[in-house]
């Protein structure tokens, strides 16, 4: 695991979660059971093999400096810290801080008000931080996800308002699904399933409380855009998506869906969706194999997690097309066992 200077606040999320002071400790027999998969899995466990087999980029912390509330977080599924860097990296520094001790995470995510959303899928909990700051000290709460791996999550405001969680797959290993969550409740009260679900990936929440899964229909592949109409419901399948394999979701100042088509390797800009789609821009390349990618609050930056190339990939956006602008790389592993995934951007997009 590596260590920063600026690493700020340690959870140990596997059976036990520890915060920091203030935060919530429950105690072993406290814990309900997770409802993650006997194994975590990876939104990239049964693609394509790694191109590259290990790539480690030189890390150079940087000095401890007041948190700032702009940023980029990146996950690492396999690692045990999130990642944040500065929200303008062309210089390509290393990361400014790190949140310590998550465990097997593939989204992560960011709500209007700046708190830190962690969907742990080792430990089968939300885990939700008080921002705006990056990688924040506190813990606001845990939340309990019985019904699967938590996988990816979205909601207006995570301390207060539902939260949108997907899980990859469910208990038992049986297909994915879209949970409703909360901290007031402190688990996951309803859980969302739909007969194209084979996994669930990327997850989007409006502020209107509509709610998109981007899912693989099978084991073979596919992909397939479920709306759940006000989050509820069986959902309906989205009428002319174009993607041919899942990835992640994100929802830019127009209402208007960004979603990254993992076999494509590129991206599609859709209005609708509700359930019929219109697509205003795409596909746009990408640099590499991204599942995930955020928009910034401006939406003028959309950042993609680069599994190819081990990097962060920075694109212009403009809510009709995508151009790569520069990459970064620095603090980030690619590895049989651990590899780039999730991202949010601080402050996020807002609708």
């Amino acid at each position: 695991m590596r260590l920063f200077t600026s690493a700020l606040c340690t959870v140990v999320a596997i059976g036990l979660i520890s915060g920091c002071a203030g935060n919530v400790s429950p105690s072993n027999s406290s814990i309900p059971s997770a409802g993650s998969a006997s194994r975590p899995i990876s939104v990239y466990d049964d693609f394509t093999p790694l191109r590259a087999i290990s790539v480690l980029h030189e890390i150079v912390p940087e000095a401890k400096k007041k948190p700032p509330t702009t940023g980029i977080y990146v996950s690492e599924f396999g690692e045990t810290e999130l990642l944040g860097y500065a929200a303008d990296n062309k210089a390509n520094k290393g990361p400014i801080c790190t949140v310590e001790g998550v465990s097997s995470v593939n989204g992560v995510a960011v709500d209007l008000k700046g708190n830190l959303i962690d969907p742990d899928g080792g430990s089968g909990y939300v885990i939700v931080y008080q921002g705006p700051d990056m990688c924040p000290k506190k813990q606001l709460g845990l939340i309990s996800d019985t019904y699967g791996q938590p996988s990816d999550a979205s909601t207006p405001d995570g301390a207060t308002d539902t939260i949108a969680v997907g899980n990859i797959v469910d208990k038992g290993s049986a297909p994915g699904s879209l949970s409703l969550c909360s901290l007031k409740a402190g688990t996951c009260t309803t859980n969302l399933t739909n007969g194209s679900i084979y996994h669930s990936g990327g997850v989007a929440m409006s502020p209107s409380g509509n709610c998109w899964v981007d899912a693989k229909t099978s084991s073979s592949g596919g992909a397939a855009l479920v709306y759940f109409k006000g989050c509820a419901g069986g959902g309906v399948l989205a009428k002319g998506f174009k993607q041919t394999y899942y990835g992640g979701i994100d929802i830019d100042n127009k209402g208007q869906l960004v979603i990254n088509d993992l076999d494509g390797e590129d991206t599609y800009i859709y209005s609708g969706c509700d359930p019929t789609c219109k697509v205003v821009g795409g596909p746009f390349m990408l640099k590499g194999e991204s599942f995930f990618g955020k928009l910034n609050a401006a939406n003028t930056d959309f950042a993609a997690v680069d599994r190819t190339n081990g990097a962060v990939d920075i694109y212009s956006y403009n809510g009709k097309s995508i151009k790569y602008e520069y990459s970064f790389t620095k603090g980030i592993t690619l590895s049989s066992s651990i590899v780039p995934e999730g991202v949010a951007q601080l402050p996020r997009s807002k609708e």
